[in-house]
């Protein structure tokens, strides 16, 4: 008997067949439709999310039939609004880019004493990257909708929580504790629904909301609309960045998680103190036992996507392998520098007027400059970013796993080594947020206490060693001279 393990993310469903050893037997994959509304805003169809699910579930069954339990990870912050009495949704799932609540976040951020109760509570911010100011557009702008939340006849949930409803054929409305982290509502101290955090939302504290759980628990039971021959128990849920985090073993303090895809995010172990820092979101990473575990995060919209501008806006690359081969026809970037400030210059400079610009150019720049001054940046903006960390909170980073899809990229990698002066190491699939949802879910399935014991489950990595190299040193130090310069006055 082996294992199956569902990601349901931003912009697909992937779900993979592991055998008993944990090696990955098969993999399936469906992209769903980025839907973008005239205001702006942005969706997912939620049936077509299901349905997804569904499809490919019936592919994944055919290789393992009887699998011990399924797990799940899921894109975190994006919400779904739906039907108590048949899980079927009401609205199409509300995303974690959409920035429809910008205006609420607005109104708080203004407010000092409100915006630090927000900090205090769930080590977050005001910002429409999560739940809470949009489900309050939501109540503000359907009433329809507001009816039916207000009456208990329409249901509000993580996609997580929206997915296990349908499963389970509305018999199990949950969710867990990195998912429920991710709304505004949800206090990271005492691992709660917070009516104080709901009453600032404007959300009537007598609103439904999902049991809460650790992610490491059993969490119901479905036969996936007949893909399988019997019930099978849905063990081991986790947002995707903790699913991350949590299958690349950061479970002491000062381990260090870098997953890049279209942005990046940096997370790392800070034990049992719910710390708060100025640069950094303050993260419920996982539970042991009772006991939350946090790390200080990181985000940035921009890591791939800067590889994808240079493809797709300047077209000076046809593919993304491409910015490393290009950007080794030339030693350095030769002073050319790129601020990749696209929606702003975030963490630690918070600029977020700030607008991307070259610096350096000059009669003898040529594109491999402008490639390898791209490429630079992406490794820079989470350098500067982990060296504000060690000296604002004396972290040492002894551990630092790098994933995600840019981790084909040997030079980007190289970077980051020799600038921290440590080892990156990098694990051998790219499925670390599945396969973190797997290991919570043989957490519970075998009753393991000591995370030490998981340990024989670790996945293999490649090791990065980090090497002395003058030159980036000067391309980097000449690149934060540009951004105090141009923007820090």
């Amino acid at each position: 008997m082996g294992y199956i393990s569902i990601d349901s993310s931003t912009s697909s469903t992937t779900i993979i067949v592991f055998d008993e050893k944990l090696k990955i037997k098969k993999k399936f994959q469906k992209e769903h439709k980025q839907i973008f509304t005239p205001e702006g805003y942005v969706e997912h169809d939620l049936n077509e999310i299901y349905k997804n699910l569904i499809d490919l579930m019936r592919l994944a069954s055919q290789i393992e039939s009887n699998p011990k339990f399924i797990s799940l990870t899921n894109q975190r912050e994006t919400f779904a609004l739906f039907d108590k009495e048949t899980g079927r949704p009401v609205h199409n799932a509300i995303v974690w880019q959409c920035t429809r609540g910008q205006k609420y976040c607005d109104e708080i951020i203004n407010n000092p004493s409100i915006s630090n109760r927000i900090t205090q509570k769930t080590g977050l911010k005001a910002n429409s990257f999560f739940s809470a100011s949009k489900l309050q557009w939501v109540l503000n702008n359907k009433p329809e909708i507001k009816k039916g939340i207000d009456n208990g006849s329409i249901l509000f949930g993580t996609i997580d929580t929206y997915l296990i409803y349908r499963l389970s054929n509305c018999q199990n409305y949950i969710t867990d504790t990195t998912n429920a982290s991710r709304t505004l509502l949800f206090n990271c101290l005492e691992n709660k629904w917070d009516e104080d955090l709901m009453s600032i939302f404007e959300i009537t504290k007598s609103i439904p909301l999902p049991i809460v759980k650790s992610s490491s628990d059993h969490f119901g039971d479905s036969d996936f609309d007949k893909c399988f021959s019997k019930k099978i128990p849905i063990i081991g849920v986790v947002g995707d960045a903790q699913g991350s985090f949590f299958g690349n073993f950061c479970f002491s303090e000062g381990d260090t998680k870098i997953t890049t895809g279209t942005g990046f995010n940096i997370q790392t172990n800070i034990g049992k103190k719910f710390t708060i820092d100025k640069n950094s979101f303050t993260s419920l990473a996982y539970t042991k036992g009772n006991e939350n575990y946090y790390s200080l995060e990181c985000l940035s919209s921009f890591a791939g996507a800067t590889i994808s501008w240079l493809k797709n806006n300047l077209r000076i690359i046809d593919n993304a392998n491409e910015s490393e081969e290009l950007s080794k026809k030339v030693n350095s970037s030769e002073g050319v520098y790129l601020i990749p400030a696209f929606t702003g210059l975030g963490p630690p400079f918070w600029k977020p007027k700030a607008r991307a610009s070259f610096f350096g150019i000059n009669a003898s720049t040529n594109k491999y400059h402008i490639i390898r001054a791209s490429l630079e940046s992406v490794a820079f903006q989470m350098v500067v970013y982990m060296e504000s960390l060690k000296n604002s909170k004396n972290i040492n980073f002894h551990n630092i796993v790098v994933d995600g899809g840019m981790v084909k990229n040997d030079l980007f990698l190289q970077i980051i080594a020799d600038l921290l002066r440590t080892e990156i190491k990098v694990p051998i699939i790219e499925e670390m947020s599945s396969y973190g949802s797997l290991l919570m879910g043989i957490q519970k399935n075998q009753q393991i206490g000591d995370l030490e014991e998981l340990k024989n489950f670790k996945i293999d990595q490649k090791v990065i060693k980090p090497q002395l190299n003058s030159r980036i040193k000067g391309s980097y130090d000449g690149w934060k001279d540009t951004i105090h310069k141009h923007f820090m006055r």
